[in-house]
């Protein structure tokens, strides 16, 4: 869940992306406008986050450190579990379920609301993120990323002054 400011503030770079894929006139050209929304689902995402694992939280407060303080670019500050790091960034929606919603939106008042909306990233240990993908959720979330973090045991905590998903 994203401000209505921070949505807005990067309404332009996504409108010219959606207008690139909507405008395409070949499959690379779509291709090549389909990697540069996902580039720009990642950046507008880069935030510290608002959710993490209670593994990770446990983690984190091992090395002495706040996992809403902290970035993708911070991953490696809890170590590493054979040579990767023991964090992750993990996109509770994966990022090609945003790009399928913002490419059929037809209002700039449905990109907003889809950006609001979107669930954004948790940070979870390794190996939360590889029971999801041994489950069968690495690209996908059939019945929402909450009923699949709890099918694999992942604990979420929600960091206290998070937009509600209707405000």
């Amino acid at each position: 869940m994203y401000s209505q400011q921070h949505a807005e503030k990067w309404m332009p770079g996504f409108l010219w992306a959606i207008a690139l894929y909507k405008t395409a006139i070949d499959d690379t050209d779509r291709s090549i406008a389909r990697a540069l929304l996902r580039k720009l689902v990642a950046k507008y995402s880069d935030r510290p986050p608002m959710m993490a694992s209670k593994k990770a939280i446990a983690l984190a407060e091992s090395k002495n450190k706040n996992l809403f303080e902290m970035r993708w670019t911070h991953r490696n500050r809890c170590g590493k579990v054979n040579g990767k790091p023991a964090l992750m960034w993990e996109h509770t929606t994966p990022n090609s379920a945003l790009c399928d919603k913002l490419i059929t939106c037809e209002t700039e008042e449905a990109i907003v609301k889809a950006l609001r909306n979107y669930s954004g990233v948790c940070w979870i240990t390794r190996e939360e993120d590889n029971a999801l993908n041994a489950a069968g959720f690495l690209t996908k979330r059939p019945k929402g990323w909450k009923n699949c973090y709890k099918s694999v045991g992942i604990e979420v905590i929600i960091k206290e002054g998070m937009p509600n998903e209707n405000s």
